[in-house]
């Protein structure tokens, strides 16, 4: 590994921040910190921030990340069968295991309303953590990646297939198919023109 890199995307430019990295996944900004998950070696998380990297205790083979609050971020781990969700406060450093026994768990995300959602790469299900436990919320997904909670309530979804991965939103309860034939697709977001950016 450490061949991970954080880049910088402007103006059509792409600039390095970081270098050797080991096999960075989850980016979240909070402020002026940006959180990394990396889902090797031996730090799980990491902050970024003022040109400085620092390393958070807790997480280990970290995937999804997403805020939980103003406070508080959420972070699932992708291992085999002993995978966790997590919340954790930065500041604090304190570490809460929302769940555990999770199969490589890929994206979590929680809505305005509070509710968290998260994905297990092996399940076929969305569930929804909910009073310790994982109810499911919908079914007939196929290797889901990435969840990205919007402010409408609903929910996009990647699948991580080459060729056959495809664009997912949960809303009202349903599961609506955006786009397919995409190649591996990881993360999603909503950019400020409302237009939804896909990275394959």
């Amino acid at each position: 590994h450490g061949q991970g890199e954080l880049v910088h995307l402007q103006q059509g430019q792409a600039h390095k921040v970081l270098g050797n990295m080991d096999k960075p996944n989850g980016i979240l900004l909070r402020g002026e910190t940006l959180y990394l998950t990396n889902e090797a070696g031996s730090h799980g998380l990491a902050a970024y921030q003022s040109g400085m990297l620092r390393y958070l205790d807790g997480p280990f083979g970290a995937e999804g990340i997403a805020s939980a609050g103003p406070d508080k971020i959420l972070v699932i781990e992708d291992l085999k069968a002993d995978g966790r969700l997590l919340r954790i406060e930065p500041a604090t450093a304190e570490v809460e295991v929302l769940l555990s026994g999770l199969h490589e768990g890929e994206g979590v995300c929680q809505t305005p309303g509070g509710d968290i959602y998260f994905v297990e790469k092996t399940s076929d299900r969305l569930s929804r953590y909910h009073d310790g436990q994982a109810v499911t919320a919908a079914s007939g997904l196929d290797s889901p990646a990435f969840l990205n909670c919007l402010a409408d309530g609903s929910i996009l979804i990647t699948e991580d297939r080459t060729n056959f991965g495809r664009l997912l939103r949960f809303r009202h309860g349903d599961i609506e198919v955006l786009a397919t034939h995409l190649r591996s697709p990881q993360s999603v977001i909503v950019g400020a023109d409302g237009n939804y950016y896909l990275a394959e």
